[in-house]
């Protein structure tokens, strides 16, 4: 269907005779009663009653030009979406847990631009609760994160980046606070504090079967940086990712000399997108070696 003719049609819609819209549309009459007789002609009923007194639409012409309106409506609302949804196709969007060093993304970038310079990167941190709906909502594209079972839930994947140990942390003051690295052995009779079990599992279940003399806690709630300072004067020891040592200043950061890895990796949705996909292979360059 010819829409220079539709266009035509709707515009003289508005005006009660041919005279008066072939005037409004600067082109002649009988120009303009021929790009209507042909979408009559098209369509194949007629749209307008000619009489003396000049013009009106016919039922159906009135129910075709309601119909034609609300399709040019609904159409101007699906280039709106898909322009929005090309705008975010061009930009991918990482998120981090508020009050925690981002540790991936910002190694990423560079490479990730440098092959892909037209994506906009746009990391986000947000509470851990906030992040996970907005990666469900399809507001983030991936997540920091580590490997546990709320990176694997359902519409969830996990992509594993780095494998990681950890870091005592503790007060300067602390007799340990000295030493450049501890083993399981240095921390018997310590009080070592855990943010999240289910962030290093079989850790706990180790200690308990290898060293009882260890006592272990786990605190999930979520501090600031004086709250944690304050938790560690009276001589507790926390375990912490070694890329987060450096934000806990005064604190000292000790590495655990300890045969146990676990994995920190992105979080996203399934199916991954084309441009999640991108990232993620850059990633895997930046953190394997070309022999992997």
């Amino acid at each position: 269907m010819n829409t220079k003719n539709l266009d035509t049609f709707i515009s003289v819609s508005k005006y009660t005779s041919i005279n008066a819209a072939a005037e409004a549309l600067f082109i002649s009459p009988p120009a303009l009663q021929q790009q209507l007789n042909r979408l009559e002609s098209e369509i194949g009923f007629r749209l307008l009653d000619r009489h003396p007194g000049g013009i009106r639409l016919t039922p159906a012409g009135a129910a075709f030009l309601d119909g034609i309106e609300k399709m040019r409506s609904g159409m101007e609302l699906l280039l709106t979406h898909c322009r929005e949804l090309d705008s975010l196709s061009s930009c991918i969007r990482i998120g981090a847990i508020l009050g925690l060093q981002p540790d991936l993304f910002p190694r990423v970038s560079g490479l990730f631009y440098q092959k892909y310079p037209e994506v906009i990167q746009k990391p986000v941190m947000e509470s851990e609760d906030q992040l996970f709906s907005d990666l469900d909502s399809g507001a983030l594209d991936a997540i920091e994160y580590f490997d546990c079972p709320k990176a694997h839930a359902a519409g969830r994947d996990f992509e594993a980046l780095i494998w990681e140990g950890r870091d005592c942390l503790m007060s300067p003051k602390h007799p340990l606070a000295a030493r450049k690295e501890l083993t399981m052995d240095d921390l018997r009779g310590q009080h070592i504090i855990v943010y999240r079990f289910d962030r290093i599992p079989g850790f706990r279940e180790y200690v308990e079967e290898c060293y009882p003399d260890i006592r272990l806690s786990e605190d999930t709630r979520t501090v600031d940086f004086y709250t944690m300072v304050r938790s560690f004067e009276d001589g507790h020891v926390g375990l912490i990712p070694p890329h987060c040592a450096s934000q806990f200043l005064p604190l000292r950061a000790v590495p655990l000399v300890l045969d146990m890895r676990w994995a920190v990796g992105l979080v996203y949705r399934e199916p991954r997108s084309a441009l999640m996909e991108q990232f993620i292979q850059v990633a895997r360059q930046v953190f394997r070696s070309p022999a992997e």
